[in-house]
């Protein structure tokens, strides 16, 4: 067992159940196997409730440690990643993505985020689209009204028309920033080098010039629109900045 403390720190806290009974028995056998040093075997079942349909924090957070426990952290640090996404196990997988990322043996320059990037990236985590949309539609909603009642209200007349172009343009703006976030969410994803390293091209070509190369546990970029008209690449921006191809299955996207 290579990672002790890991076991001992993650899998401890985080065995849950499934809803459904079927389920709960398999992941209840998953468990079982994890808790008995049987990794290779807890990933497959673990595998095969996820192919069900049945997803959550805690599939992804055993998932993790097992990969770990093979040396896979390449897989592991896509599964905690998969888990930091869940609210119960949001905690959990950041720790767990700091020990692993402590192993690779090779690390990634990063490039900081460009701001106006960084603002989008933390609105669709903290806020996400669909509470923009409600707030949106209540300025909307409130531009509405306020016009209204300014005909109602000739004394009021010039602080409602006032207050309701306000709201309006706030709405207008809210609205812009979900087609934004809308339009980023539908093009772009991130993704995981699972292989230990694989070129980066210049092209879609093993044959092309090489930009760079990724390593285990590199996260990167990946842009579909560019990436839809060749089968078996992807077009990507690695954290240092640089853009590239990379064979789709180096890759899991999160």
């Amino acid at each position: 067992m290579r990672y002790p403390f890991a076991i001992f720190l993650f899998a401890l806290c985080s065995l849950f159940w499934l809803d459904a009974s079927a389920q709960q028995s398999q992941f209840e056998q998953a468990n079982n196997l994890l808790e008995s040093g049987e990794f290779a075997q807890a990933i497959e079942a673990y595998q095969s409730i996820s192919r069900d349909g049945y997803d959550s924090g805690a599939l992804w957070l055993n998932l993790g440690i097992s990969y770990m426990q093979l040396d896979s952290l390449g897989m592991a640090k896509y599964s905690f990643l998969k888990a930091s996404d869940f609210a119960e196990t949001s905690e959990r997988a950041t720790n767990a993505l700091e020990f692993v990322n402590e192993r690779f043996p090779r690390q990634s320059a990063v490039l900081p985020q460009l701001p106006w990037i960084r603002f989008l990236e933390t609105t669709q985590q903290t806020i996400g689209t669909t509470w923009l949309s409600l707030t949106a539609l209540f300025f909307l909603y409130a531009a509405t009204l306020l016009l209204i009642g300014s005909w109602f209200r000739a004394d009021l007349k010039r602080f409602f028309r006032t207050s309701s172009y306000v709201s309006f343009g706030v709405s207008i703006v809210l609205f812009l920033l979900i087609s934004i976030l809308t339009y980023r969410n539908a093009r772009y994803d991130t993704a995981v080098m699972v292989d230990r390293q694989e070129t980066v091209y210049q092209q879609p070509s093993e044959t092309s010039a090489t930009v760079s190369t990724a390593y285990e546990g590199y996260t990167m970029q990946v842009d579909y629109k560019e990436s839809e008209t060749e089968s078996g690449w992807f077009y990507v921006r690695l954290e240092n900045g640089m853009y590239g191809w990379v064979k789709k299955e180096a890759l899991k996207v999160i």
